[in-house]
């Protein structure tokens, strides 16, 4: 059984992105192959099983990726720290889709982020998995990072205003420390890292993630050669105690 575990960020052309024409290639080629499951489902052992991730719940999330899984009946895992999401904002949708990335991290409020509004209709959908990522967005294999705000807070945080249980825990940066890893298996069923490499099931945590942002196809993360990639990955990974 093989699962792959995609990480994508925005919905626009990038080094960070992949087009709305690109998703929407991108996504039927999955709707027609392989069986897209949220975290903890059960698998199909005859089919290749794709996890979708969103990290950063930006607002292109809600306007162009939700959309596009509506249309191909597929699912996703979003990834949300507490901090950048504001209660409502005054920018227009074209402008919140044109944000950069830095200028919404570094500015909030100018609303490249999804509302709480936005999060909830999403979470209540049942299309999409809420997943925390932190609570300020840092690595979490600095020293003296205070995990329990950036662990435990966002997890009941999430689940208060969303009113849904929040089970994954995605690393920001996919970085960690060994107390963090330990902090967020006390909590969470499931944690997501940054590793290349393809999963045998839901069983090991962190489980490893693929950089799926700026596709060259459609198919891309498919072709037998990565794919052939990702197992090897997945065994040296192991080897390094990774």
């Amino acid at each position: 059984m093989s699962l792959l575990a995609l990480m994508y960020h925005r919905a626009r052309a990038g080094p960070q992105g992949n087009a709305p024409a690109m998703l929407d290639a991108h996504f039927a080629h999955i709707a027609g192959r392989y069986t897209c499951a949220l975290p903890g489902e059960p698998l199909d052992p005859r089919r290749l099983n794709i996890c979708l991730t969103f990290d950063d719940a930006y607002f292109d999330f809600y306007a162009v990726v939700f959309p596009l899984l509506e249309k191909h009946n597929l699912r996703a895992l979003l990834a949300v720290p507490p901090v950048v999401v504001r209660e409502e904002v005054a920018a227009p949708a074209c402008d919140r889709l044109t944000q950069e990335s830095d200028v919404n991290h570094n500015h909030p409020n100018y609303g490249g982020f999804c509302t709480w509004p936005e999060l909830r209709e999403l979470a209540q959908s049942g299309r999409v998995a809420i997943a925390a990522h932190g609570f300020t967005h840092c690595p979490l294999d600095r020293e003296g990072v205070d995990l329990h705000a950036e662990i435990v807070v966002p997890q009941a945080l999430l689940a208060a205003r969303l009113g849904h249980a929040v089970q994954s825990f995605v690393f920001p940066y996919g970085r960690f420390s060994p107390v963090a890893l330990e902090r967020v298996r006390g909590h969470y069923r499931h944690a997501f890292r940054i590793g290349g490499a393809d999963n045998s099931g839901w069983d090991r945590q962190p489980l490893y993630r693929i950089d799926a942002d700026g596709l060259a196809a459609p198919d891309a993360p498919f072709t037998a050669a990565r794919r052939t990639t990702y197992r090897a990955r997945h065994f040296w990974n192991r080897l390094r105690g990774r």
